[in-house]
C-alpha cells in the first residue's frame, strides 16, 4: 500500500505542475466571459454525451454528481487520471486555420469512510481562455498606413473538489462538492503601424480570481425487476461571485509585430522594456457565474446495457461579468449517452468483455452576438477496456461544432479524443494469510 500512495502522489505532484499555466484552447469567443466551461467529466462521461446526472457506476468516478460516489464497494479504492487532445479548425467566410493542443485533464480519488458515507477528491480545469485575434484597418488621414489591432488571452480556472456522498437509506443517495476555484486570466491588447520606426501600444489585464463553491446531488437507485433499473438524478450548482483583481498596465514598446512574434515571448525579453510604462493600477472586477440547475436518468438492464438522459438549465442573461453583461444569454444544455457490454462475465471472449459507449449533446451556450446565441454540438464515442479487478482503461473521441460562419462570425469544428486509466483496488481488505 506504501508504494501505492507514493506512486500515487508522484503522479499527483507531476500533474498539478502541468495543469497550471498551460494554454488548452484556441477560441476567439473565449475573449468573452470567463472562457470556456468545462464540466464535461471523466472518460465515461465524455464517451456517453458527457451524461453525468443519473449515471452511477461502481467502478468509476462521477464528481458532477457526488451523489453517485456512494455507488463503489464499501472496501475499494478508486484512483482515476486522465489527459486530452483537440485538434481544432476555425473558419470565416474567407479563410480558415487550424490548431492542435495536448494536455492534463484531470486527477482524482475514491474511498468509503463509512459504510453510508463515501469521499472523493480531485482536481480538475473549470474554464480554459485561449484566443488570438488579428484585425487590420486603413487609417484615412494616414493614407497608406494601417492599424493593426490584436487580442491575445491566456489563462483559465482551475478546480479542487472534495465529493461527498452519504446512503439516506437504501436506493437513496445524497452528495456535497466543496469546491475551490482559482486561477487568472491574462488579456493582451496591442496597437501597431505597419511601418517601422513606429510604436506598440500594449494594455495589459491580468484579472486574479478564486472563491469557494458548492454542489447538492441527490440520486434515487432502484430496480424495477430483476433485470431492468432506473436512476433518477438532480444537482444544482450556486451562484459564484469571484473575489476578483484586476492588474492593469500601459505600456509603449518598439514595433515588434513586424518582427512577427508573440506578445509574451516578446514581454519576456525585459531588455525591449526600456521605454516608458504608461501607468499601472489595480482594480477589483466583478466576475460572475449564474446557479445552475441538472436532471436527469439512467435506465436500462443490469450488467448489459445504459441508456440515459439529462437536462441542465443555467441564466446568464442578468450575470455582470468582466465589467460586461451585454453578450450574455440563457444557456439550455441537453445529453443523451448510451453504454453496451455484450457479456460483462465472459471468460474467453474479451471483445464481450468491452464496454461500448456513445452520445450527443447540444448546448445553447452563454454568449450571443446580434442576437445570434454561439451554440455547441457534438458526437461522442468511446470504449471501456478492462484490466483486471475492475481496473480499466477509457479512451473516448468526439466531433463538434461551435458558432456559425453567418453574419462575419467564426465557426469551429473541433475532434477531442482521450483516455483515463482508472485503478481499482480492495485497499480496505484485510487478508486473513499473512
Amino acid at each position: 500500500m506504501i508504494k501505492k500512495l507514493v506512486i500515487i502522489s508522484s503522479i499527483i505532484i507531476v500533474s498539478i505542475n502541468l495543469t497550471f499555466g498551460q494554454s488548452i484552447t484556441n477560441s476567439p469567443y473565449t475573449r468573452y466571459g470567463i472562457g470556456e466551461i468545462d464540466r464535461s467529466g471523466f472518460g465515461l462521461n465524455r464517451a456517453m454525451g458527457n451524461l453525468s446526472t443519473g449515471l452511477r457506476k461502481q467502478n468509476q468516478i462521477n464528481f458532477l454528481n457526488p451523489a453517485s460516489i456512494s455507488a463503489q464497494d464499501t472496501m475499494s479504492f478508486i484512483f482515476d487520471v486522465g489527459i486530452s487532445g483537440t485538434s481544432k479548425t476555425l473558419s470565416t467566410n474567407a479563410l480558415s486555420t487550424e490548431y492542435q493542443n495536448f494536455y492534463f485533464d484531470h486527477l482524482a480519488i475514491s474511498f468509503p469512510i463509512q459504510r453510508w458515507w463515501f469521499t472523493s477528491i480531485g482536481i480538475v480545469p473549470y474554464s480554459r481562455i485561449g484566443y488570438n485575434i488579428q484585425t487590420q484597418e486603413l487609417i484615412p488621414e494616414l493614407d497608406t498606413v494601417s492599424a493593426i489591432y490584436n487580442h491575445y488571452g491566456n489563462g483559465g480556472i482551475n478546480q479542487v473538489y472534495l465529493a461527498n456522498s452519504f446512503v439516506i437509506f437504501k436506493g437513496l443517495s445524497l452528495g456535497l462538492n466543496l469546491s475551490y476555484l482559482f486561477g487568472s486570466l491574462e488579456q493582451y491588447n496591442i496597437l501597431s503601424l505597419d511601418i517601422p520606426k513606429s510604436y506598440s501600444a500594449i494594455e495589459i489585464n491580468k484579472i486574479s480570481l478564486n472563491k469557494f463553491s458548492y454542489d447538492i446531488g441527490v440520486q434515487y437507485d432502484r430496480m424495477l425487476s430483476e433485470k431492468y433499473f432506473l436512476t433518477l438524478g438532480l444537482v444544482y450548482s450556486n451562484k459564484i461571485k469571484f473575489n476578483g483583481t484586476n492588474a492593469s498596465t500601459t505600456l509603449m514598446a518598439e514595433n515588434f509585430i513586424l518582427y512577427n512574434i508573440n506578445v509574451l515571448d516578446y514581454l519576456a525579453l525585459a531588455s525591449n522594456l526600456a521605454d516608458t510604462v504608461t501607468s499601472s493600477t489595480a482594480d477589483n472586477y466583478n466576475v460572475e457565474i449564474p446557479s445552475k440547475l441538472s436532471m436527469g436518468f439512467t435506465t436500462g438492464i443490469k450488467d448489459k446495457l445504459t441508456f440515459g438522459v439529462d437536462f441542465s438549465m443555467q441564466d446568464w442573461s442578468n450575470i455582470k461579468t468582466l465589467n460586461l453583461n451585454d453578450n450574455f444569454a440563457k444557456d439550455l444544455s441537453y445529453n443523451f449517452g448510451i453504454e453496451y457490454i455484450p457479456n460483462k462475465f465472459a471468460l474467453r471472449n474479451y471483445f464481450k468483455l468491452i464496454n461500448y459507449r456513445a452520445g450527443f449533446y447540444y448546448n445553447t451556450g452563454y454568449l450571443k452576438f446580434d442576437n445570434e446565441q454561439i451554440s455547441t454540438y457534438g458526437i461522442t464515442f468511446g470504449v471501456g477496456l478492462p484490466i483486471t479487478n475492475k481496473t480499466s482503461i477509457n479512451l473516448f473521441g468526439s466531433y463538434g461544432q461551435r458558432g456559425t460562419e453567418k453574419g462575419g462570425l467564426i465557426k469551429e469544428e473541433f475532434y477531442v479524443f482521450g483516455l483515463n486509466l482508472t485503478l481499482y483496488d480492495f485497499w480496505f481488505y484485510k487478508s486473513k494469510i499473512q
